[in-house]
C-alpha cells in the first residue's frame, strides 16, 4: 500500500471532476482502455475521481465521447513541485542541499554529556573518550561501544562502570565512581619506627613493637623509636610496629618582602580574538595577526542551549590580557605587612597538624628586603613506619 501510495506520488496525480453526459458509461470506457481511476465519488450529474497524471490527457477522448467535461481541481506529486520551481533552480538546489545536509547530521554527534562523576575530572573523561573517536561531529554507529567502554576504564582508575548512551544526536557518557578502600599498611610485613625530627620525648604509647626510648630521652632525625624485633619465650620474632610517640620540637620559619622588585602585572589593555564554533570548527572573526606582547589568556564561551543542553553552535571569546614589566615600590610599614602575611600563610600550611607551645619572632631590614624569623616550640607525632628488611 505505501509503495503504490509512493509511486503514484512520484509520477503525480490528479483530483479531477466531471459533469455532465453520462458518468458510468465514461467510468466503462476508462476502464476498458486501461485508465486507472480510484477515490471515484458521484454527486448529483458531477463525478469526483483521481488517476494519473500521465492518463489525464488519455481520459479526454472517452470523455468528450459521454458528453462529459474535465476539470483539473487538485494535482499532487513530486512532477508538479519540480514545475512549480524550475523557475527557481536556486531554491530547489537549496532545499536538495539542506535535505542532503540534514540527513548527514542526524547520522553524528553533536553534544558530548557526561554524567553521574564527581571526583574524576570531567575534562579527563572527555579526552579520553575522544582517543577511541567518541567526539562532536563523529558517526558513533561504526564504533565497538561495548570494547569502548571497556578499554575507556584501563585508562580510567577512578571508574569502576562506564557506559555510552546515544539519544538522537546526544551521546550520554554514564559513569560510576570506584570507592577506593581505605589505605593499610600491611600488617603481615615487620617494620621499625623511626623519628621524622629532632626533639625530646614527652610521651610514648607502644601498641606492638619493642620501645626503644622512653619519656625525657633526647631523639635525631631518623632515630629507632620503636623495632619490629622483639624478644619472646621461643627467642626473638618480628612484627609490625604501632606506636603514638610525642615529642617536643622546634619549628623554624622565615620569609621576606623586598622593599623594590620587577613584577609582570596585568594592564588595563585586553585584546578580544572571537570565534564562530560550528560543530568542530573554530572559524575566527577577526583579520589582525598574532599577538607579541606577554599575555594571560582567558576563554569564555557563549554556546545555544537547547533543553538545558550546549549545542555545539556558538561563539567562543579568547580575550587575552596584556601584561607588562612593572616595578613595585613598598614602604617598610607595607613591606612588613606583606611578609606577616606570608608567614602567617606559612604557618597554616605546616603547623597545622602540630600544637605550638610558644613562639618566638623576629623582624628585620637588610639589603632592601624585610624578613621575618619564626622559631617555635611544638609538640607533634615523630613516628614514621619503615619496612624492617630480614636478609
Amino acid at each position: 500500500m505505501f509503495l503504490l501510495r509512493f509511486l503514484r506520488w512520484f509520477f503525480g496525480w490528479v483530483r479531477l471532476e466531471a459533469e455532465g453526459g453520462f458518468p458510468e458509461r465514461l467510468l466503462n470506457l476508462a476502464t476498458r482502455e486501461g485508465i486507472e481511476l480510484w477515490g471515484v465519488r458521484r454527486y448529483g450529474l458531477k463525478l469526483m475521481a483521481s488517476c494519473p497524471a500521465r492518463q489525464y490527457r488519455l481520459l479526454r477522448s472517452p470523455a468528450k465521447r459521454c458528453g462529459m467535461k474535465l476539470h483539473v481541481k487538485k494535482r499532487h506529486g513530486m512532477p508538479f513541485i519540480v514545475r512549480r520551481y524550475r523557475s527557481r533552480a536556486g531554491v530547489l538546489a537549496g532545499l536538495l542541499l539542506f535535505a542532503i545536509i540534514l540527513q548527514f547530521l542526524s547520522q553524528r554527534t553533536w553534544v558530548i554529556e557526561v554524567r553521574g562523576n564527581n571526583k574524576v575530572d570531567k575534562e579527563e573523561i572527555v579526552h579520553v573518550m575522544e582517543s577511541f573517536g567518541v567526539r562532536e561531529g563523529a558517526d558513533l554507529s561504526s564504533l565497538d561501544i561495548p570494547s569502548l567502554q571497556l578499554e575507556s576504564l584501563q585508562k580510567l582508575p577512578g571508574l569502576a562502570w562506564c557506559v555510552v548512551n546515544l539519544k538522537g544526536s546526544i551521546a550520554y557518557i554514564d559513569v560510576t565512581e570506584r570507592v577506593s578502600p581505605p589505605q593499610l599498611s600491611n600488617p603481615d610485613h615487620p617494620s621499625n619506627i623511626k623519628s621524622t625530627r629532632d626533639g625530646r620525648i614527652v610521651s610514648v604509647e607502644v601498641y606492638t613493637g619493642q620501645a626503644m626510648v622512653q619519656k625525657g630521652d633526647a631523639v635525631t632525625q631518623g632515630m629507632l623509636l620503636v623495632s619490629g624485633v622483639v624478644d619472646s619465650s621461643v627467642g626473638p620474632i618480628l612484627k609490625r610496629s604501632q606506636a603514638r610517640i610525642l615529642a617536643e620540637t622546634t619549628r623554624t620559619l622565615e620569609v621576606s618582602v623586598p622593599l623594590k622588585e620587577i613584577q609582570l602585572l596585568p594592564t588595563k589593555e585586553r585584546i578580544l580574538r572571537p570565534y564562530l564554533h560550528f560543530f568542530t570548527l573554530n572559524i575566527p572573526m577577526f583579520t589582525d595577526g598574532t599577538i607579541e606582547q606577554q599575555s594571560e589568556l582567558k576563554i569564555s564561551k557563549n554556546m545555544l542551549v537547547m533543553n538545558g543542553i550546549d549545542l555545539p553552535i556558538g561563539i567562543i571569546n579568547r580575550t587575552y590580557v596584556l601584561l607588562e614589566q612593572t616595578e613595585i615600590v613598598r614602604t617598610q610599614a607595607q613591606a612588613k605587612e606583606l611578609a606577616a602575611k606570608r608567614l602567617a600563610e606559612k604557618k597554616k600550611n605546616q603547623l597545622a597538624s602540630v600544637e605550638i607551645l610558644s613562639a618566638n619572632e623576629k623582624d628585620w631590614l637588610n639589603n632592601g628586603k624585610y624578613s621575618i624569623k619564626g622559631i617555635y616550640t611544638c609538640i607533634e607525632d615523630i613516628c614514621m613506619e619503615e619496612q624492617l628488611i630480614v636478609e
